[in-house]
């Protein structure tokens, strides 16, 4: 005989326990994150790099494109396929968006901010070109079954952009799904990111991402996840995210970069796919720009995807200062005495002579330039010449002839100045002068 408050009672505690479940997180789940407050077990502490490992600041060319680079907020999203879309083709496509994020590759600097596209554990992809803001990718030697892929927006030197929005996830399927071989929707799974060239350069790039990671650390004892770091044998356990430089002993050969995703107890979480290993092949050949210790201007731009600087030709171009100006005048006017005559331009022999000998007026007087000349005329300066004879006033006054120009370099740079007939010697005094105006001799 069956008892009818029973079934009432049993009915009430299925709905209580359906309705406290209904309010866990899905990462609340064994095996993901290991949350049972019950249990007194304190959570693993984080430790920082040891051994031989020290943390160190980046290269001084990666702060100068970080703190260039901050300006943008760069936004990745999947056009095309739809996420956890199935393929019948040997070939897929993949198509997403990227805005304000300027992709770049310099001949010589090397690889500026672009895209980074991961399938599974294979090679990451580096996309540096669009058309616009649109990225196609052509993947055409895929395994059929199901694949997990994720792109986010790198810095050149390959670290990935920790924004909102940055960055996307998502499955695909060739031909058909395969249960179990990729995580759940919920489950998490870690993704390392390789530094830009796949080389052991020093200081070492460590850098990662973690899918559907609950925040955690948001109160004291709140651990939720740890990754254990391993790099040539020593290790190190992180409980944020936040990437790393870090400088060991082996500064010139390969390194092997091991990261493993635990719960806050110390406890592997699927190590089928959060257990990933890294490697990075002896560094050859020029070290990329963002190794550089520091960038010129011009360098920062390229490298950076900004417009480069104008270069200001206009020195060789614009006019003078007026400070140089007045001290080229004052050049010309002034003679250099110790210029050997032979390296004087033309032009520039016979402007020199007009105003480095002011004396010299262009119409000289008959009286002072004779007297410079030659001792001879007291006779003609005795004269008087204010008032002309009868001889002078019958014999008409010849014109007086212009100033002749002066010559090239060719002609003497001294003459004997010509005395020319004057109207102010009488007729007497004309007679000691010769046709062409000079002096006639004794």
């Amino acid at each position: 005989m069956r008892r009818p408050g029973l079934k009432s009672i049993w009915a009430v505690l299925l709905a209580a326990v359906l309705f406290l479940g209904a309010g866990l997180p899905v990462h609340a789940r064994p095996g993901f994150f290991n949350r049972d407050a019950r249990s007194g077990t304190k959570p693993l502490p984080s430790s920082a790099p040891s051994g031989k490992l020290q943390e160190v600041a980046p290269p001084g060319a990666v702060q100068q494109l970080r703190q260039n680079l901050q300006q943008h907020r760069p936004s990745l999203r999947l056009i095309d396929p739809s996420n956890d879309s199935i393929f019948t083709t040997d070939a897929l496509e993949l198509s997403f968006e990227i805005e304000d994020w300027p992709l770049r590759t310099d001949p010589e600097l090397g690889l500026g901010p672009h895209v980074v596209l991961q399938i599974d554990n294979r090679a990451p992809l580096r996309l540096s070109e669009s058309n616009g803001n649109r990225l196609k990718v052509r993947i055409d030697d895929l395994e059929p079954g199901s694949h997990r892929f994720s792109a986010w927006a790198a810095y050149p030197w390959g670290e990935a952009v920790q924004a909102p929005g940055a960055s996307v996830q998502g499955r695909l399927h060739l031909w058909q799904k395969l249960q179990g071989t990729q995580p759940e929707r919920d489950a998490p799974w870690l993704v390392p990111v390789s530094p830009a060239g796949e080389q052991g350069l020093q200081p070492l790039l460590v850098d990662w991402l973690i899918w559907n990671a609950p925040l955690q650390n948001l109160r004291e004892g709140d651990a939720r996840w740890r990754l254990r770091i391993s790099i040539d044998g020593d290790s190190f356990l992180v409980d944020h995210h936040e990437a790393l430089w870090l400088k060991g002993s082996n500064s010139s050969g390969s390194h092997d970069i091991q990261m493993e995703l635990l719960n806050g107890l110390g406890e592997p979480i699927t190590p089928i796919f959060n257990n990933q290993l890294i490697h990075l092949k002896a560094a050859s050949g020029p070290k990329p720009g963002w190794m550089r210790p520091r960038l010129t201007e011009s360098q920062l731009a390229r490298l950076s995807g900004a417009p480069e600087p104008e270069v200001l030709e206009v020195v060789e171009s614009s006019p003078e200062p007026p400070q140089k100006t007045e001290e080229k005048k004052q050049k010309k006017t002034e003679q250099p005495r110790d210029l050997p005559q032979a390296e004087i331009k033309a032009e520039a022999v016979v402007e020199d002579e007009v105003e480095t000998k002011p004396e010299a007026a262009p119409q000289p007087k008959a009286p002072e330039e004779s007297d410079k000349q030659e001792p001879e005329p007291p006779l003609a300066e005795q004269l008087p010449a204010e008032q002309p004879s009868q001889a002078e006033t019958a014999w008409p006054t010849p014109p007086t002839p212009a100033p002749e120009k002066p010559a090239g370099p060719q002609q003497p740079a001294e003459q004997e100045p010509k005395l020319m007939p004057s109207s102010s010697l009488g007729g007497s005094a004309r007679e000691l002068l010769n046709s062409d105006g000079r002096l006639r001799k004794p």
